[in-house]
């Protein structure tokens, strides 16, 4: 799977379409075996998407503070 392996930049992305890609790699990681590389792979990607949205977040947290 070729963009598995393709390097996101999320804070490239607008907030709709970050949460749109996030949507994505969710229903792929629900079909993808649990151990298989595929898997893990994308798990990691999908975790750093999670990073980004809680900066963002917090940037917005703080602003309203």
């Amino acid at each position: 799977m070729q963009d598995i392996e393709e390097v996101i930049d999320f804070s490239e992305m607008d907030d709709s379409t970050l949460l749109g890609k996030r949507a994505e790699m969710r229903a792929r990681l629900e079909r993808l075996p649990p151990l298989s590389p595929d898997r893990v792979r994308l798990a990691f990607v999908y975790d750093a998407s999670t990073v980004e949205v809680n900066e963002r977040a917090r940037a917005a947290w703080t602003r309203q503070s």
